[in-house]
């Protein structure tokens, strides 16, 4: 019974033992396994996932501008709004934050000072409004508030957006022929408290009114709300009312204050530019998960002989995310696979290698990045799985050499390579990055790959 049980066992495991491949000039290693037969195989799962795409986006809008400087509230509030035009262009770095650079063109009024306007309204050929016109650009800062107070939708209809903007803005085409005529107005022919004014006479001393005409640069600052509606994954409809404070000169008079200001709101569409791999919001991917799994049979005859080959690799490996070095729970399985690997078969050592995909970056920063998911991995084994350090060495290759040549996202990994054990084997941890350096930017965002508040929920 012994040896039928004894032969079924060999032919399973002659099945199954496909995990390394085969070197000629190595001999098989003979281990045995006391108290169960463990029957080692490897299963592949596929995980649909998605990840956010960094995307540019432009626009345009069309609106309406209320000057809010001296003297126009005692105008008519339609007098005072005039047309207002912008052209937008922009990315979103992350579903919650994102950046433009708006450029606009605001045709504006300003007015007379209200006794001055009172009395031309009343009395004058013309009213005391003047026209003149501005260009303005401003840098902004976009929060999505729905992104920030909810988990980020991909086909959200509505979602509504700050901003927060530092510019400039420049002041030009003020209407002489009406400045020169308040400057120094005069009456039509007409009778006032019974005096008989003709035409061409001046008002009284004091209704002259003085404006600036120059063309002049202002800094401005400016806040604001986007309503944003969906129409599509490339274009989007919107609605944005700003606030903006300027220096109180723009409309060419200062007065008794530190600034003025004027509202806009403007209505305009969004088209977002697909990426390189013709993505515009999200990019769609399978992440393929492998995992070592061992399953227990129990009462059976305790001896069994495995063929092991050295210097190969094991077909287990640990995936990462894209610039990312921490592991994940469904990844941590496979280390702890390998720990169990080498449990089962003390005469062997493993060199934890790290890799990057060549398509990411660059080789430089992602030499580092591999240092750090070898790292990584190198720590749970020890420190969580209590691998016998003497029995691991590390290095790691960047996007030197690609593991796997056929799938460039299957890069992102850490593999292991098999070492016989010897006695006299020194653990070593190849030093490759030593002399790299690497600017303030990169450096900083090599630290932040391993941060949980990096770390992406989908």
């Amino acid at each position: 019974m012994k040896k039928i049980l004894l032969t079924f066992c060999f032919a399973v495991l002659g099945m199954l033992s496909s995990a390394y491949a085969q070197v000629d000039d190595i001999s098989p290693e003979t281990i045995v396994v006391e108290d169960t037969v463990k029957i080692s195989y490897f299963v592949e799962d596929t995980i649909k996932t998605t990840y956010f795409v960094p995307n540019w986006f432009i626009g345009a809008s069309i609106g309406g501008s209320y000057s809010m400087g001296e003297n126009t509230r005692f105008g008519n509030f339609f007098d005072m709004t005039r047309p207002s035009f912008q052209i937008q262009v922009g990315k979103n770095f992350y579903p919650q934050f994102g950046m433009r650079l708006t450029l606009n063109y605001l045709s504006q009024k300003g007015r007379a000072e209200w006794s001055t306007s009172e009395f031309l309204e009343k009395w004058a050929e013309r009213d005391g409004n003047y026209d003149f016109s501005m260009a303005a650009g401003f840098i902004d800062g976009i929060i999505d508030f729905h992104n920030i107070l909810w988990p980020n939708k991909e086909k959200r209809f509505f979602s509504m957006k700050g901003y927060l903007g530092l510019g400039g803005f420049y002041t030009f085409g003020f209407d002489d022929n009406k400045l020169d005529w308040l400057l120094h107005p005069t009456f039509k022919d007409c009778n006032y408290n019974g005096v008989h004014y003709n035409a061409g006479d001046l008002l009284p001393s004091g209704f002259g009114y003085t404006v600036d005409r120059k063309n002049k640069w202002y800094f401005a600052g400016h806040i604001g709300l986007i309503f944003d509606f969906r129409l599509s994954d490339a274009w989007s409809l919107n609605a944005d009312v700003s606030f903006n404070g300027t220096d109180d000169a723009y409309n060419g008079k200062r007065f008794r204050r530190v600034y003025d200001s004027y509202v806009d709101l403007m209505f305009g569409a969004i088209y977002y530019v697909k990426d390189r791999n013709g993505n515009r919001h999200r990019a769609y991917k399978e992440l393929i998960v492998k995992s070592y799994y061992t399953p227990p049979i129990e009462d059976v005859e305790p001896v069994v002989i495995e063929n092991v080959h050295y210097n190969e690799m094991l077909q287990t490996t640990v995936s990462f995310y894209i610039d990312k070095t921490f592991v994940t729970d469904a990844q941590r399985r496979n280390v702890r696979s390998v720990a169990k690997f080498m449990e089962m078969h003390p005469n062997l050592d493993v060199v934890v290698t790290g890799y990057a995909d060549a398509q990411t970056a660059y080789p430089k920063y992602n030499m580092m990045l591999s240092q750090k998911r070898a790292q990584a991995v190198y720590d749970l084994l020890v420190n969580e799985y209590h691998v016998d350090p003497n029995r691991l060495s590390m290095d790691y290759m960047g996007d030197e050499k690609q593991p796997f040549p056929i799938v460039n996202e299957w890069n992102r990994a850490v593999v292991f390579y098999i070492k016989p054990h010897d006695d006299s084997f020194k653990p070593s941890i190849e030093d490759k990055a030593n002399d790299i350096k690497l600017n303030s930017h990169e450096s900083k965002r090599l630290d932040e790959t391993d941060s949980k508040e990096t770390r992406s929920p989908f």
